[in-house]
């Protein structure tokens, strides 16, 4: 199998996981998947996801009822961060590194 293979395979699985709602351990019990590799693929992926430039977060301005305009930082695992007008930009920066330390597939 070639790289691309691998990486292609590999990718599959890990999409297969992030749509199963299931935990890492889980998924591979049902999938009777290796976890040492899953886990190993799992975070080989992000970083390479994360060189490539696609780990960027979209920003979305909006403005809620009753509230100062406010900008929503919806990720695609579910997680969301409002940041209201006045924000202190160092903790934003502080929890964005958080986020992306857990890795946005890990429960």
């Amino acid at each position: 199998m070639t790289r691309e293979e691998r990486v292609s395979y590999w990718q599959g699985i890990i999409d297969q996981y992030c749509d199963s709602g299931l935990s890492g351990a889980a998924f591979c019990k049902e999938h009777n998947i290796n976890p040492g590799r899953f886990y190993h693929w799992r975070r080989r992926l992000q970083e390479d996801c994360l060189q490539e430039g696609k780990g960027f977060f979209e920003l979305i301005p909006c403005s809620s009822v009753g509230s100062t305009k406010s900008i929503h930082i919806h990720l695609t695992n579910g997680i969301a961060i409002e940041v209201d007008r006045g924000f202190d930009p160092v903790t934003l920066r502080g929890v964005i590194e958080t986020v992306v330390s857990i890795r946005p597939w890990s429960q």
